[in-house]
């Protein structure tokens, strides 16, 4: 499980910013949204980050791609900081400085006589060249290096210098050390390379990363229908799942869905006909909702932290609360999360999230994005009103709206 992000010089962020999933210790907020670690910490189910638009909410989402990008890349690829290209923070005045991406995860949730392992990864690195890697772990509140590696000085101010890093590793890292630093480039990441030699201290880390850190795609690509297909194969019973799910949100014509050729193709069907369509010609609220849903079922036997951008976009606000509710009663056994970014205040419903899950972004002075806790305004849980409070302005992370008037050059008059 994602214990919390941060990242800093990435996108519209500039200085630190941290989305948490650790639950504060607040009895007016509901544990049923919460999943016990250990008797000193929970975590959220269900998190989002809520504000207008071009506000900076899906900087973390980019960050968590990337991450996820450069260290599960295929050993043969050259270059795979190249996701990196132009996230850096526009308007610094140190141009081309690394960003950063630290994640902290629950490696072992451990029990009554066994203490819950995080783990915490570090990368800083731009397009051409990794700065400084790290993992450490927590076991209760000891905490224990496993690797380090971080650019040499002279690599750092000369330009033209030979790249070369000091390695530091913990007495508990196991795996390959000697010959495979001399085989990591500044290009790659010694996480993924220490996994692939079989690494027991990094493997676990990897695995959450590349297996539990699941980006839901927006619907609309072919590799979309390829996950959907995938799954469903997989799981056959899952088909007569996803109509059940689709009719939960009054979509009601469709009885069946087949995979033929490669193809995905819906039967929809009233009274007394029935035809068949495509999932390419779809609409696409209908594809995105096929995608939440499998996802959903995934983490629903599976332990998953989903990532879902634009969450709202084209869903009803109705049908946005309700998806939101299937997956905080449905999400039982796993201990899965979900990350929610969206525009749409009607996650602010009473009673739909936990305000210790709900963050706002917005703007500041130096058009940098702050992100900020519902939990850090007073609140009284008899008299709910935050949906109206953040529509009336009380939270900030509003639009500023002003008059527009399209101006003909032909005419030099406003129209």
């Amino acid at each position: 499980m994602l214990l919390d992000m941060t990242i800093a010089n990435f996108k519209s962020v500039r200085s630190a910013q941290t989305i948490s999933f650790e639950a504060v210790r607040d009895n007016r907020f509901p544990e049923s949204k919460v999943v016990a670690v250990n008797d000193k910490l929970k975590l959220i189910k269900t998190a989002a980050i809520i504000g207008p638009n071009g506000a900076g909410k899906s900087s973390f989402v980019r960050a968590l791609e990337a991450l996820k990008g450069i260290v599960t890349a295929p050993e043969e690829t050259a270059n795979p900081l190249q996701i990196l290209s132009g996230t850096s923070f526009a308007y610094s005045d140190e141009k081309g400085q690394p960003a950063t991406i630290i994640i902290r995860v629950v490696l072992e949730q451990g029990d009554e006589t066994l203490d819950s392992t995080i783990g915490i990864y570090t990368l800083v690195a731009d397009r051409e060249k990794i700065f400084e890697e790290s993992m450490f772990t927590m076991v209760g509140r000891s905490k224990r290096l496993m690797f380090e590696r971080k650019l040499s000085e002279a690599s750092l101010l000369l330009d033209d210098a030979d790249l070369a890093y000091k390695y530091r590793f913990g007495k508990n890292y196991r795996g390959e050390k000697k010959r495979l630093v001399a085989k990591v480039d500044e290009k790659h990441s010694f996480l993924n390379a220490s996994m692939a030699k079989g690494s027991e201290t990094t493997l676990p880390l990897y695995r959450w990363i590349d297996e539990c850190l699941h980006m839901v795609p927006m619907g609309v690509s072919s590799l979309s229908e390829k996950y959907l297909i995938s799954q469903l194969t997989e799981h056959p019973a899952w088909v007569k799942q996803l109509t059940n799910f689709l009719w939960s949100v009054d979509i009601t014509d469709i009885r069946d869905i087949k995979i033929k050729d490669g193809r995905l193709i819906f039967v929809h069907t009233n009274v007394t006909q029935h035809y068949a369509s495509y999932f390419s010609l779809e609409s696409l609220s209908l594809r995105r909702l096929c995608l939440v849903g499998v996802a959903f079922f995934e983490s629903f036997i599976k332990p998953r932290t989903l990532i879902i951008d634009d969450f709202g976009m084209l869903l009803h606000p109705y049908v946005l609360a309700h998806i939101v509710e299937i997956f905080e009663k449905s999400n039982t056994g796993y201990g899965s999360q979900m990350l929610a970014v969206d525009c749409n205040p009607s996650l602010l419903q009473p009673g739909l999230m936990r305000r210790d899950g709900i963050y706002f972004a917005e703007k500041n002075s130096e058009s940098a994005t702050v992100y900020f806790s519902l939990a850090d305004f007073k609140y009284s849980k008899n008299r709910d009103k935050t949906q109206a409070q953040y529509m009336n302005g009380a939270f900030g992370s509003l639009p500023i709206l002003s008059e527009f008037c399209f101006v003909d050059k032909n005419t030099d008059k406003e129209v």
